[in-house]
């Protein structure tokens, strides 16, 4: 159980001054909520994984079926909000500005547009990761494209990432607050791709034998190892 005195020691300890003490407890404040919304959410999917209904999930809750629904089942949006993208490393905002790229003749942007954004940004994690589990050399590239539909379509004009993109990136960013990690680099995206197996990707990954347990294994023992990378890197 987290101690309050534990909490303000922390804050004490940033700074002497009590103006930017105070910023630092809004700023703590907000990530122990979210982190508190990251928590329910995982032994939300956990329940619905076991069987169980959302009438059960709402009443364990203590709210309706479709207040669970409304809150942990993601729709299609057009947009990432700002403050998640603020906390994404540069590298991870550029995998997400090329499957925006690879997605340009596609209805959506799906989970498929997210891994091929991660391996052209070569230099992440995520991409060396992939290299290093995959069956064979570029095979998740070659089993990615295949999975393409290269015939162009009217894209809408706010075109919405796809129902597992945006759990996919939700999930991201409960990998990073697992690992204890602030922010969400683009090993974080992968494993978040992988954990949603309703996606493209994650299907794609593991028929090149790239599996969640693998690259998380890979992934803490490169942040942790001795040759320590810098996560986000």
């Amino acid at each position: 159980m987290i101690q309050l005195t534990d909490l303000i020691v922390t804050v004490a300890q940033e700074a002497d001054d009590a103006l930017v003490r105070l910023a630092k407890a809004v700023e703590l404040s907000g990530q122990l909520n979210e982190l508190g919304d990251h928590l329910i959410g995982h032994f939300v999917d956990e329940a619905r994984r076991g069987g169980a209904s959302w009438a059960e999930i709402g009443e364990s809750l203590g709210v309706t079926k479709q207040a669970a629904q409304k809150r942990f089942v993601p729709k299609e949006s057009p947009e990432l909000t700002k403050p998640s993208m603020e906390r994404y490393t540069q590298r991870s905002r550029r995998v997400i500005a090329l499957a925006r790229h690879h997605a340009r003749f596609s209805e959506r942007i799906g989970t498929e547009h997210l891994l091929l954004g991660l391996l052209d940004e070569s230099g992440g994690l995520a991409a060396k990761t992939i290299a290093k589990l995959e069956s064979g050399d570029g095979s998740t590239r070659i089993a990615v494209l295949h999975r393409l539909d290269n015939e162009a379509k009217q894209r809408p004009e706010k075109q919405p990432y796809s129902t597992h993109c945006k759990k996919s990136l939700e999930l991201a960013v409960r990998e990073a607050l697992r690992m204890g990690h602030m922010f969400i680099g683009t090993e974080h995206i992968l494993l978040g791709v992988l954990l949603e197996e309703g996606g493209t990707a994650a299907d794609v990954l593991h028929s090149t034998g790239v599996t969640h347990a693998a690259a998380a294994a890979h992934i803490e023992k490169i942040v942790n190892g001795p040759q320590r990378v810098l996560p986000g890197a």
